[in-house]
């Protein structure tokens, strides 16, 4: 039986996959800097896409993210180019991704 958290690092993964054959480069994953965290960052182009997985079982609960969770990426997005200024000038995109067992993927595209 799979741990919440392993069942969230193997959703990730396949949001990634999902994500690249969409022809999307991966840039990082698990992003970390001193505002927060961003699961997945993508690049098509010139549009960096800021992605939020979440992993859910079959139970029914609010599956969008909070205004305060939605602030922490954003200002986690805003580090991430601030240190990469190679992509300054770029469309920002914020999407969410819902993974639940024994179902396709909802992805939520300018989610936020």
């Amino acid at each position: 039986m799979l741990t919440n958290f392993k069942f969230g690092l193997l959703a990730e993964y396949l949001v990634m996959l999902i994500y690249r054959a969409r022809f999307y480069s991966v840039l990082a994953h698990r992003n970390r800097n001193h505002a927060g965290e961003v699961d997945i960052i993508c690049q098509r182009g010139r549009l960096i896409v800021f992605i939020e997985v979440k992993a859910r079982g079959d139970e029914i609960d609010d599956i969008l993210c909070t205004s305060k969770q939605q602030d922490r990426i954003r200002r986690s997005a805003e580090v991430f180019v601030q240190r990469n200024r190679k992509y300054h000038g770029f469309d920002m995109r914020f999407d969410l991704v819902v993974v639940r067992p024994y179902q396709w993927p909802q992805i939520i595209q300018n989610a936020w």
